[in-house]
């Protein structure tokens, strides 16, 4: 993968992100593909992951969320159409292409990764869970979902639902497991301090 194919990538998907429906997404927007894209980076240096395979991670890393340009539920599917789509005019190879679906395809709720690539990308979706921007991106996507979901909750049916969440999240990757954990068992200790 050249480092021009993932540059016409990245604006092809930093556009649709900027495009009306993406862009009033309080959580689910451009600075979170960034970030996404970042922490991609981040871990697959870690774990001594190829090159040309970290390339594919972070296709899939920019297309993950697209999909919220046609509609929210079942978002992922449509981010593996624009993919894929993208790919073929690219002149991208079929192992290629179904490596960047099945990436995107793993960070649908709850994550079922299959490989490496896939765990990565997972992690690299919820890394802000394991840090100490875990509170404010939670009020983000609280917002989201007021605003594109219709799911209004109160203060503490919000904080059972996300100490749940916490609970029955595992990272995937050494990287999550080592690092990360720490960080999300203290935002799950914050949690619990705020419902008491």
């Amino acid at each position: 993968m050249t480092a021009m194919k993932i540059k016409s990538i990245t604006r092809y998907c930093s556009d649709i992100l900027h495009s009306d429906k993406c862009k009033n997404l309080p959580f689910h927007n451009f600075t979170h593909t960034q970030e996404v894209i970042e922490k991609t980076y981040l871990i697959s240096d870690v774990m001594g992951i190829k090159t040309e395979e970290v390339d594919l991670i972070v296709i899939a890393a920019c297309f993950h969320d697209t999909g919220f340009s046609e509609n929210y539920e079942g978002h992922e599917e449509v981010s593996k159409r624009l993919a894929a789509q993208f790919m073929e005019k690219a002149n991208c190879t079929k192992r290629e292409i179904e490596r960047v679906l099945s990436c995107i395809d793993a960070t649908k709720m709850p994550q079922n990764p299959h490989d490496i690539y896939e765990e990565i990308l997972c992690d690299a979706d919820l890394f802000h869970l394991g840090t100490s921007n875990f509170l404010y991106r939670n009020m983000l996507l609280r917002k989201e979902w007021e605003l594109f979901r219709d799911i209004v909750m109160t203060d503490e049916a919000w904080l059972v639902l996300n100490i749940k969440f916490l609970e029955e999240h595992q990272f995937k990757t050494a990287y999550g497991k080592e690092i990360l954990e720490k960080g999300k068992q203290e935002n799950l200790n914050k949690l619990k301090q705020l419902i008491r």
